[in-house]
């Protein structure tokens, strides 16, 4: 987790800071028994400077941090983590259980420590200034444009999800500047929706993208990005996990969309549910 959130802030850093980090990564060890002063004196730098790079990763305190580096390696020792570590074939039902559950609820954590509160406002703000919206995302990405295609237009946004991309672009074939193409995919490098990028880009269309903190091309394409942590391999609880945690990056962007002008957004809300009520009956 230090890890990844370093690496998020990467961009980010002073000079003194990017020295600190890289003492960190390469003294793990050494940390849990320096106080912030001797790690301070051992970099060169005040303890004040250590303090507040601390709490830019999110911690409060030394000791908060210390501890955190001590659990990561015992993880690492132990090779053995019910938190990180793949779901064996033996696993009973409980131990399955509490996997999917700490996994999840680390990879949101982790998430919402790095996120940007500014840059994320600025988002939400060219979300709401866009005229049209495409979302694409394919395999389990789908899923996640699809709830977000669900929540833009339950507050009378015009948004649009195709997973097929064809139909992304011909959608994309009938927009323009003022529009906006959302991208979901967590490694970034789905060949489709990479390909829509460029031509979105192309055609001068903004791009906002939501992909792991890890470099990739569809990041890299894009206007914006929001980032999600969470460890992504083949046969593991984290596959699960990033999904839920772009799922509730989701959440957070339709209610900041709805609190700017919440009561006609809370009147599009009562009159989508009063149709969906009468076409039940």
């Amino acid at each position: 987790m230090i890890k990844k959130l370093i690496v998020s802030l990467k961009n980010k850093m002073t000079k003194k800071e990017k020295e600190i980090s890289i003492y960190i990564l390469n003294n793990m060890k050494e940390i849990l028994s320096l106080t912030s002063s001797e790690m301070a004196d051992n970099i060169g730098v005040s303890q004040s400077s250590i303090i507040k790079f601390i709490k830019k990763l999110g911690f409060n305190k030394f000791g908060e941090f210390k501890i955190q580096v001590t659990k990561e390696l015992e993880n690492a020792k132990q090779n053995k983590d019910k938190i990180h570590n793949e779901i064996y074939l033996d696993d009973s039902l409980e131990d399955l259980s509490a996997k999917v559950f700490n996994e999840t609820v680390k990879a949101m954590e982790d998430t919402l420590k790095t996120i940007d509160h500014k840059y994320f406002e600025n988002v939400i703000d060219v979300i709401r200034q866009s005229h049209k919206i495409l979302l694409i995302g394919s395999g389990m990405s789908s899923i996640v444009a699809k709830d977000l295609e669900i929540k833009l237009i339950k507050i009378r946004i015009d948004a649009l999800h195709y997973e097929s991309s064809h139909m992304q672009l011909m959608k994309l074939a009938t927009m323009d500047e003022q529009d906006l193409v959302i991208a979901i995919s967590h490694r970034g490098e789905t060949e489709d929706v990479i390909d829509v990028i460029k031509k979105a880009k192309k055609k001068g269309i903004k791009v906002l993208s939501i992909t792991s903190i890890e470099k990739n091309t569809v990041a890299d394409f894009s206007d914006f990005n929001l980032k999600v942590i969470s460890e992504e391999n083949n046969f593991r609880s984290s596959a699960i996990s990033s999904r839920m945690a772009q799922l509730i990056l989701n959440d957070i962007i339709f209610l900041r969309l709805t609190q700017t002008d919440y009561e006609k957004r809370k009147k599009y809300i009562k009159e989508s549910r009063d149709l969906i009520k009468k076409s039940d009956n």
